[in-house]
């Protein structure tokens, strides 16, 4: 019997359909595997597992729509690549710290960091005349040299003085708190999708109008001062998002 006979048995007996038995399965050896792995091909998935090509076929196509695996055309099914995965609802976390918790090493390319007028959309976000001045901040964020993420990051100038004089390659959390004193408390994240336009294709290394996810967070301080308005465009096989519901059945019913 091989490995993967072995991690794949399934009880044809059990009351639990075989391509949920499959799908648990897989998740379990998901979860031992480094991202960008390459799974067996469905034929021969059918012979490990002894279940029929709908069968394998369903239980991999589950964990595709989970984000857990990515199907690539002409080359096979591997393993999701190390995803950001926000927490949603919990303390507002940013990049790097978020891909400290996985075990990441992230990079950063600063593309673009001026002062300019606040416009509209920051301007509301931020609580600012539109002629106010902000930090402008653009980065590249990549994950072992892939990139994953444009992050357009707008800070009321008054707040950070001195801040395009720094080192914004790391994190701008931890950069906010030692120099200027200042943490997000709270704040509130929206997420849609969108398509890539030729710009973000070219920098994400995408099709142009491939399905990115997109967020805008806007957090403030303990005081309730608004501290940041913050765009970010994800590949969608980078992007995980958790989600922690509580008294979900009140909640859900609206009670």
């Amino acid at each position: 019997m091989t490995d993967w006979e072995r991690r794949l048995a399934l009880d044809p007996s059990a009351a639990v359909p075989l391509y949920y038995q499959l799908r648990e399965r897989l998740r379990a050896v998901i979860r031992d595997c480094e991202p960008d792995t390459l799974i067996p091909a469905e034929k021969d998935l059918m012979v490990y597992a002894g279940v029929s090509r709908a069968t394998a076929r369903r239980a991999i196509g589950d964990l595709v729509q989970e984000g857990l695996l990515v199907a690539r055309q002409g080359s096979g099914t591997y393993t999701a690549p190390m995803a950001v995965a926000p927490e949603l609802g919990a303390r507002p976390a940013g990049f790097t710290e978020t891909m400290a918790r996985l075990g990441r090493k992230p990079t950063t390319q600063v593309l673009r960091a001026h002062r300019q007028p606040a416009g509209t959309d920051a301007g509301v976000a931020l609580g600012l005349d539109e002629s106010q001045e902000i930090v402008f901040i653009e980065r590249l964020r990549l994950i072992e040299g892939t990139p994953c993420m444009l992050e357009s990051a707008h800070l009321p100038a008054d707040l950070v003085p001195g801040i395009l004089d720094e080192d914004l390659t790391g994190s701008l959390y931890d950069l906010l708190r030692m120099k200027y004193g200042l943490s997000p408390a709270s704040g509130r994240e929206t997420i849609g999708a969108v398509n890539a336009d030729y710009r973000l294709a070219e920098l994400l290394r995408v099709p142009i109008a491939a399905a990115l996810l997109a967020t805008a967070r806007s957090t403030s301080t303990d005081s309730g001062a608004a501290l940041e308005y913050t765009i970010r465009h994800a590949r969608g096989d980078f992007a995980v998002f958790s989600v922690e519901l509580n008294d979900a059945k009140n909640a859900l019913m609206g009670q």
